[in-house]
């Protein structure tokens, strides 16, 4: 029960269920012979060759099975995007010859499996990261920054995977009541 109020306590604002979910973006209507692949570059900067070769290695072994290849955005490292960025790399796929199916363009998105901006999936993402809490599978963490970066430090002087995981996952270990006090 307390996995339950936890979840409604951190997403009080999300009423959509998974199902909901899958009947908004319902499964493709495609063989199992048709590939699906995407390209998600952060706007960041300029297109660098990295995105360009894997794009039109994508780009070409799904239209060559029929598929679909779409452009999504990955727009969630807000520090270091750049302005204008999401032009750029529209305009330069276009350049190179990179056709999608669906996606991002300049205009706004293109297709039925949209939003294709990362940012503008929040919803989406928050529907599932409720149902994970609400099954006891994921957990708020409260660390701030100095403590994750302690950890951090910790973990390469033990010489120890970097991350937080197992005994350093210290939020994972507190009850609902701690977690309603840190809220």
């Amino acid at each position: 029960m307390s996995n339950k109020l936890l979840a409604d306590l951190l997403f009080p604002q999300v009423t959509f269920t998974s199902e909901d979910m899958e009947r908004r973006y319902p499964e493709r209507g495609i063989s199992g012979d048709e590939v699906i692949t995407r390209i998600g570059p952060s706007p960041t900067g300029f297109i660098h060759l990295g995105n360009l070769y894997n794009a039109v290695i994508a780009e070409r072994l799904t239209h060559q099975s029929g598929g679909s290849f779409y452009l999504r955005i990955e727009d969630t490292d807000n520090k270091r995007e750049v302005e204008g960025a999401v032009d750029i790399i529209i305009s330069a796929m276009k350049y190179f010859g990179i056709n999608f199916d669906e996606g991002a363009v300049i205009e706004g998105d293109k297709g039925e499996y949209g939003p294709y901006r990362q940012r503008q999936r929040k919803e989406i993402y928050q529907v599932f990261a409720k149902q994970l809490v609400e099954a006891g599978m994921a957990y708020p963490c409260f660390c701030s920054e100095e403590e994750l970066e302690e950890i951090r430090e910790k973990q390469k002087e033990l010489k120890q995977n970097i991350g937080y995981y197992g005994e350093w996952a210290v939020s994972r270990k507190l009850s609902y009541e701690d977690n309603c006090y840190s809220l």
